[in-house]
């Protein structure tokens, strides 16, 4: 799995904000122009991510993003979840439902052996 361009986007635009100080906060618009992000699409991101508290938001003149939680706290993962959830990664990579142990297939043990590295990695 491949994360998608929004993750991508989400990711990097939490990354910068986890670079700025505490107190401060940024604006959408300085965020598009440093990390290369439409702002259009930038705009919907934020609002996901403040929406599931990882960002705090201020409005107004002086307004702007910053991060909710500690970076430390945040990961890839969770807002790969939050932007663009995969419906498939839970399931039987054989396509026999949801994959769980009262639905055991031949691949179960492999598969689940994948997807604890792959959350670790995360």
């Amino acid at each position: 799995m491949i994360l998608s361009k929004t993750t991508g986007y989400g990711v990097k635009a939490l990354a910068y904000l986890a670079g700025k100080d505490d107190s401060m906060v940024c604006g959408l618009q300085e965020i598009a122009d440093t990390q290369g992000i439409p702002p259009i699409y930038l705009r919907k991101i934020l609002g996901e991510l403040r929406r599931h508290r990882l960002l705090r938001s201020t409005k107004g003149v002086h307004g702007g993003y910053a991060l909710a939680r500690s970076p430390e706290s945040i990961t890839v993962w969770e807002v790969n979840q939050i932007l663009a959830p995969d419906p498939y990664f839970d399931g039987c990579i054989l396509g026999f439902g949801p994959c769980r142990p009262s639905n055991i297939c031949c691949s179960h043990e492999t598969w689940q052996q994948i997807r604890r590295e792959y959350l670790e990695l995360m």
